[in-house]
């Protein structure tokens, strides 16, 4: 049974006291390698969106590592689909307006794309219907000699939940591995709506894979990238995830968290931030009100117990009146339809951790 740590808001103790305290009682202190490179990986938000990680906590975090004679460096890849984190330049600018910049965390800011280095990991073993054969990731990731990996917890509208798994999984990866996973649910026009010909979704298709014809769209499968945006930019709802799709996705996700972390040559450690507990990701701007109280802090070195202790202590918290109709348990699959705990069930098949844990206060 894996230990998650637990740093509770409740304790009414100043949070970044709160998250010394946490790391200072867990193993992270004797894992960071003196003099070698820690990679900490993070979203550092959509241009718009104010729920994402806040930096003074990722400062933090530096300042625990640059404690302990390690290098740190802040890292994350670029998006799959068009917007301000679509190329390093573009990220690079989105996380200084965002606070994340060297002066300010007193580490290097690292944005990886498809023209870095990559490192291809097959995978072996293919469970619960997963199409990937293989997942590629920046070399530079998976050669640091620590890899400390922060998520925001939060909704997320094809995975339930967004916490460690899905930060590794999608976060980790290159643009083609995610375009891969996003291909097992790419949004189908439903002939039944009541399409009005408006042409938005062929118009701001990134690839140009739509086209309007007899008034309808059509779309090259062959040249659309997944991302979704003539599903949410259809001013009339006309397309739809299909059949299932969610928990296709989710189960790609799973495989490709475990090949990231079986590809990684360091140490790695997870730490969950379970405050602004919004219904969407990061990547959206806006992502919506928060659903329920601040919760805490939780540290693991097992990515899939902390996500499940993040479930429920999601479920556990108090629920903001007015801001859903969900109910617990699993309160943010509910809200997205789907099941939060596919993409962790898959990722302990493939033995990355497991649903069991001992939630230790602290």
């Amino acid at each position: 049974m894996s230990q998650v740590l637990f740093f509770s808001y409740a304790n009414d103790i100043n949070p970044l006291s709160g998250l010394q305290r946490l790391i200072s009682k867990s193993p992270l202190s004797d894992m960071i390698p003196k003099d070698e490179p820690v990679a900490i990986k993070l979203h550092m938000g959509e241009l718009g969106n104010i729920r994402y990680l806040r930096p003074a906590l990722v400062r933090k975090v530096v300042d625990i590592v640059k404690s302990r004679k390690g290098k740190p460096f802040l890292f994350d890849t670029v998006v799959s689909y068009p917007g301000e984190r679509q190329t390093k330049k573009k990220y690079l600018r989105t996380a200084a307006g965002n606070g994340f910049v060297k002066s300010s965390m007193n580490a290097p800011v690292v944005i990886a794309d498809d023209e870095d280095e990559q490192q291809t990991i097959a995978i072996m073993n293919r469970i619960d219907g997963c199409q990937l054969k293989e997942v590629k990731a920046p070399a530079l990731l998976l050669q640091s000699s620590c890899l400390i990996v922060l998520s925001h917890v939060k909704g997320h509208e094809l995975t339930g939940i967004g916490g460690a798994v899905k930060n590794l999984g999608m976060g980790c990866v290159s643009t083609a591995t995610k375009r891969a996973q996003h291909h097992v649910n790419m949004p189908l026009f439903n002939e039944e709506s009541d399409c009005d010909s408006c042409g938005r979704c062929a118009e701001l298709c990134p690839t140009d894979a739509i086209e309007l014809v007899d008034g309808k769209p059509e779309r090259a499968v062959a040249e659309c990238i997944a991302c979704g945006t003539c599903y949410i930019k259809c001013p009339s709802h006309c397309w739809v995830w299909p059949p299932r799709a969610k928990e296709k996705l989710q189960v790609c996700l799973g495989h490709t968290a475990s090949a990231v972390v079986s590809a990684h040559r360091g140490k790695i450690a997870f730490v969950n931030f379970i405050q602004d507990v919004v219904p969407l990701c990061d990547c959206a701007a806006a992502s919506g009100k928060p659903i329920v109280q601040d919760v805490g802090i939780t540290f693991s070195l097992d990515p899939v117990a902390i996500d499940k202790a993040s479930i429920d202590l999601i479920d556990q918290a108090p629920i903001i009146p007015g801001s859903t109709s969900a109910k617990p348990p699993d309160l943010l699959g509910k809200i997205h339809h789907t099941n939060s705990l596919i993409h962790l069930e898959t990722a302990q098949k493939l033995k990355l951790g497991s649903i069991k844990y001992e939630l230790i206060s602290v």
